[in-house]
C-alpha cells in the first residue's frame, strides 16, 4: 500500500469517526424539536432550547482544559440539530395548512434531517474559500510596480514594502497596512486608479520578532534595494543592543497652515531648567522623559528604559518639512552620541522620504 493510499485510508477513518462522534449530539438536538406539530407548542418548545442552548453553551466555553474544544462541537451540533428540528416542524406546519403534498413529515424530515447537518461543513468551507481569497496575495503588478500617490504638494510612488503604513485623506478608516495583503490590494486598486491623496506616510523599521517575521516573507525583501536606504531595516530586525543611523519610526504629515508641530515640545521643554554638558548639549528632564538640545537649538524628546536589553535612549524629533509637510521620527541613541547621531538621523529621514519621489 503506498503512502499517499494509507494518508488517504488514515483520513477516512479519522472522518468517520468525526462523523459518527458529532451525529449523536446533532440526532438528538434534531430529534427533541422536530414533532412539535402545533405552533403553540413548537414556539415555547424554540424559545426554551434558544435559552438553554445559550446557557450550555456559555458554560462550556467557560471552561478549561483539554476537552474544552471538544465539549463546544459538541453542543453546537447539537443546537444546530435542534435548530434544524425546529425549522422542520415549521415545514410540516405549513405543509398541514397549504395541504402541499411535498411538504409532509414523511418528506420533510429526513431532507431537513441532511440538509441541516451539512450546513455546517457547507458553511465552513464557504467561510474557509472566503477568508483564502480575502488573504491571499495581490497581483504580482501590484507587488512588484510603484503605486502613484500625492501627500500635499508632494507627488510620491510608494512600494508594496513591509513597514509602511499609509493614512488617507477620508475617514479614520481609510489606511493601509502594506504588509497586509487585503490592504496593499486595496491600496494597489485606489492608487493606480489616480485617486490616492494621503494625510499621512509612516515608516515602521523597528518591530516585534512576531511582526516582522511575517512582514519579511514580502516578495519585497527577495531582493535589494539599493534606491531605498531603508530597505535593510524594513526586511531585518535591529538588535536591541544596536544604534542605527537612520530613524526606527519615521511619519510625515500633512500640516495645517502655519502650525509649528514642535511648539507644544518647546513649550514643555523650556518650562525645567537644563543642565550644560562640555559639549554645549543641554539637558531638560521631566520625571522620566529628558529634552535633549543641541548648541544649534535642534531639540528631541528622550526617554531612558533603564533596562540591559534596551542600553540607549528612544528619542523623538518633530520638525518642519516644508510649508505643508511635518516629519517625526523616533530614533535610538545616548547622551555621548546625541550631538552627532541626531544630525546624521534627521538627515536619513529626509532622504528616507526623498527615496519615493519620482
Amino acid at each position: 500500500m503506498s503512502i499517499i493510499q494509507r494518508g488517504a485510508d488514515d483520513f477516512m477513518q479519522y472522518l468517520g469517526h468525526f462523523l459518527s462522534l458529532v451525529g449523536l449530539p446533532y440526532a438528538i438536538g434534531f430529534l427533541a424539536l422536530c414533532f412539535w406539530w402545533r405552533w403553540w407548542l413548537l414556539v415555547p418548545a424554540g424559545i426554551v432550547a434558544a435559552v438553554l442552548a445559550k446557557i450550555e453553551y456559555a458554560s462550556v466555553n467557560a471552561s478549561d482544559g483539554a476537552g474544552v474544544a471538544f465539549g463546544i462541537i459538541l453542543v453546537v451540533f447539537a443546537m444546530i440539530g435542534a435548530a434544524s428540528g425546529f425549522v422542520a416542524s415549521g415545514i410540516v406546519l405549513i405543509g398541514r395548512t397549504t395541504r402541499l403534498r411535498a411538504l409532509q413529515a414523511v418528506f420533510v424530515l429526513p431532507t431537513v434531517f441532511i440538509v441541516g447537518f451539512g450546513s455546517y461543513f457547507a458553511v465552513t468551507w464557504t467561510q474557509q474559500k472566503t477568508r483564502e481569497a480575502r488573504y491571499a496575495p495581490p497581483s504580482a503588478a501590484c507587488l512588484d510596480n510603484l503605486h502613484p500617490a500625492r501627500i500635499a504638494d508632494a507627488a510620491i510612488t510608494i512600494p508594496v514594502a513591509p513597514g509602511i503604513l499609509l493614512y488617507g485623506d477620508g475617514m479614520s478608516d481609510d489606511h493601509y497596512i502594506l504588509w497586509s495583503n487585503p490592504d496593499a490590494r486595496a491600496f494597489c486598486n485606489k492608487a493606480d486608479g489616480g485617486s490616492a491623496t494621503l494625510k499621512s506616510v509612516v515608516f515602521m523599521l523597528d518591530g516585534s520578532p512576531a511582526r516582522r517575521e511575517m512582514e519579511t516573507k514580502r516578495p519585497f525583501c527577495s531582493r535589494l534595494h539599493p534606491e531605498y536606504p531603508w530597505a535593510e531595516m524594513a526586511c531585518h530586525l535591529i538588535p536591541t543592543d544596536v544604534i542605527p543611523d537612520k530613524p526606527v519610526k519615521m511619519t510625515v504629515s500633512v500640516k495645517a497652515s502655519g502650525f509649528d508641530p514642535s511648539a507644544r515640545e518647546r513649550d514643555a521643554m523650556l518650562k525645567n531648567q537644563p543642565t550644560v554638558a562640555s559639549d554645549g548639549l543641554r539637558t531638560y528632564r521631566s520625571k522620566n522623559d529628558s529634552y535633549l538640545q543641541r548648541p544649534d537649538g535642534y531639540f528631541a524628546q528622550c526617554h531612558d528604559h533603564r533596562s540591559k536589553s534596551q542600553p540607549w535612549l528612544s528619542c523623538t524629533a518633530t520638525e518642519e518639512l516644508s510649508d505643508k509637510l511635518a516629519i517625526s521620527y523616533d530614533f535610538r541613541s545616548t547622551a555621548e552620541l546625541f550631538i552627532t547621531q541626531s544630525a546624521i538621523v534627521a538627515d536619513n529621514a529626509r532622504a528616507i522620504f526623498n527615496s519615493l519621489k519620482p
